[in-house]
Order: structure tokens, then sequence, then C-alpha cells
């Protein structure tokens, strides 16, 4: 027996010890073999797959490169954030809800004790990028397990759509605050123009400058070389001051050369025009110093509207501008571009792949077996003799 253990053991002697000890080369194959059937077809849950894509275009933006003004595709998020967004916490929570609403939540997705079922169920929902094409879109696929086909996509749609309703808030969020911005400064801007606007008819229908400015130029004439609508008048009306101012000189000159008797009615005629001449100076002194002030006040209220309105027609340009923009940017939008559907294929329990896999480990451990049982039945038979 010694030569014999210490010979290689050859081909025909390992068959003869498997085929001595066939019963576990037969045995354990066919009891992992019917454990793989009695799980794959009574205990193990099927699972169904349904996915759905999401597209977002990227935005035009304009370049400036060498003196040259190009178009340039620019995408409004990346992948990472896109992700980000895909998993927060608002929209795994909208999907979970939405679910437990319909009644369709699934048993391993509820709440159990302590474990919340939204926990359980982002092991379930997968996110992978597609392969990138000629387009500069992002394209990328939601997958839900579920234990039914009808869950799997109803589960999908709705966390595309909450995906989706998130990315567009992302993108579009900051040009409607910016929009709601230029809004109310806009609203403020109309109010301070609309205030201007009134002060000037109310000057405009109170004031009395023309009126003011006609009477001085009646009383004090046009200097020489003055441009004015009323040039035309110098000749016929040189001015009341003027007139007085001459008849005054004249008068003197006939006082000069006048009688006694004749004296006494060109004196009183001189303090008449005296005194008519000191009327109109004064006149004209209170007209001049209410049309500069008045002319002030019209300079003033000007400038103010012209500033209002400046400021007011800039802000609504603004407004404008960014109402195009983010018209414009609902072509950058997310979008669904292809819906889940049920599809009732399982994806698991691979029941084939599961027995094979079982039969293969019985099969393995019955040779071990065999020849572990061998070896004790040879030591076992010096003993018996």
């Amino acid at each position: 027996m010694k030569e014999r253990s210490s010979e290689e053991l050859t081909l025909r002697d390992i068959l003869e010890t498997l085929w001595r000890q066939r019963i576990w080369l037969f045995s354990l194959p066919a009891l992992f073999g019917a454990i793989a059937l009695i799980y794959g077809f009574l205990i193990a849950k099927p699972i169904y797959t349904s996915a759905t894509t999401i597209s977002i275009p990227p935005k035009q933006i304009q370049a400036q490169l060498e003196q040259q003004t190009q178009v340039q595709w620019q995408n409004p998020l990346t992948f990472q954030e896109l992700k980000a967004i895909a998993y927060s916490e608002k929209v795994i929570e909208e999907v979970w809800k939405t679910l437990e609403k319909e009644g369709k939540l699934p048993t391993h997705w509820q709440n159990q004790g302590n474990i919340p079922g939204i926990g359980q169920m982002l092991r379930d929902l997968k996110m992978g990028e597609s392969a990138r094409t000629a387009s500069p879109s992002i394209v990328v696929t939601l997958t839900v397990q579920a234990a039914s086909p009808e869950v799997a996509a109803m589960a999908a749609n709705v966390w595309a759509s909450a995906t989706v309703r998130e990315i567009n808030g992302f993108i579009t969020t900051p040009l409607r605050n910016k929009l709601g911005t230029l809004e109310e400064m806009a609203s403020s801007a109309k109010k301070v123009y609309q205030k201007a606007q009134s002060q000037w008819e109310a000057f405009a229908r109170s004031n009395t400058l023309e009126q003011d400015q006609a009477e001085l130029v009646f009383l004090q004439g046009i200097p020489l070389g003055e441009s004015s609508p009323q040039t035309l008048l110098v000749t016929e009306l040189p001015g009341e001051r003027l007139r007085l101012l001459k008849e005054l000189t004249d008068l003197e000159l006939t006082l000069a050369n006048a009688n006694p008797e004749q004296k006494s009615i060109l004196l009183s005629r001189k303090r008449s025009i005296e005194e008519n001449l000191k009327r109109v100076e004064d006149r004209i002194a209170f007209l001049r110093e209410r049309i500069s002030k008045a002319q002030a006040e019209q300079e003033r209220l000007r400038q103010e509207l012209v500033v209002a309105k400046n400021a007011y027609l800039a802000l609504v340009q603004k407004k404008t501008d960014l109402q195009i923009e983010l018209a414009s940017s609902q072509n950058s939008l997310a979008q669904v571009i292809a819906p889940a559907y049920p599809i009732y294929e399982k994806v698991a329990p691979k029941r084939g792949l599961i027995f094979a896999l079982a039969l293969a480990l019985g099969l393995m451990l019955g040779v071990m077996a065999a020849f572990v049982a061998e070896a004790l039945r040879a030591e076992e038979a010096p003993k018996a003799a």
C-alpha cells in the first residue's frame, strides 16, 4: 500500500475514484439544482426595468474672436450638475410620494421601521449618459427597476418629469430673477417719469413765461442784433420805455423854448411821463426777475423729464432684451424625448443562469466530496484488516 500511495494518480485512478463515489457527483449537483429552481421559481421576485430619455439642448452664445462675432454652443449645465438635480431630495421625494399617493409604491420601497423607503428606492434608480453624437446636446437615460413593469414605467416617467422641471428651473431662474428685478426698476422709473411729465405739463399750463416775455418786449423793446421772432416788430414797437424816454427828451427840448404859460402845462406833462416811466422800469425789473425764475424752473423740469424718460426707456429696452433672451432660452430647455413604457420581459431573476451556476457549484463540491470520501475510505481499510 505504501508503494501504491507513493505512485502518482493516473486518469484511470481518478475516474475509478469518482465512479466509486458517484453518489456525491450526482447528489450535490441535484441538490443545488433543486435549490436553484426553488429559488428562481418560488422565492425570487421578478424584476422589470423601464427607461426614459431626457435631452438638454445647448444654448447659443456669441463670442468675439479675432474681431469677429462667432456663434458658439454651450451646454447650460454639466452632466454632474444634471445628476445632482436628478438625485436631489426634492426630485426623489416627489417620485416616492407620487407612487404612494397612487397606491403603486412597492413593498420594499415602503418605510420599514427606522429604514426609510426612499433610501431603498434610490438603489433601483439608475442614471446614465448616452453615447456622444455629433449633436452637442446632453442626452441621459433614467432607468427604474421594480417588481411590476407598470410601476417601473410610472416611476421612470415621474422621475423624468420632476427632473426636467427642476433642470428648466435651474436654467431659467437666474433670467427670471433678473427680469423681475428689471420689472420692479422699470415700474419705479415709470412712476418717476410720469411724475416728471405731470410736473412739466402743470408748469406749461400755469406759467406765464410767454406772456411775460411778450410784455417785456413791449416794454423795453428788442436790442439790436438779437434774433427773435418778434424782431420784425422792432420798427413798429421799439418798446414802451424807449418811447417814454424819447417823449421825455422831446418834451424837455420843447420846455426849453416854451413861454411861462406853456411851461406849467409842460411840467405837468413831464411829471406824468416820468411817473409812467418809473412804473414801466419797475415793471421791467419785475418781469425780468419772474422770467429768470420761470426759465430756471423750466430748465430744471426739462432736465428732470429728460433724465427720467431716458432712464425709463433704457430699463424698458433692457427688459425687452431679457424677455427675448428668456423666450429664446425655451429652445434650450430640457425635455423628455422618449417616455417610459411597461416592458414585460423580466431582467431578474435569470433562472437559467442561476440553475447553471448551481449545477457547476454542486458538481465542483461533488468532486471535492468524492475525493474526501475516497481518502477516508482508504484510511479505514487498514484498520479493518
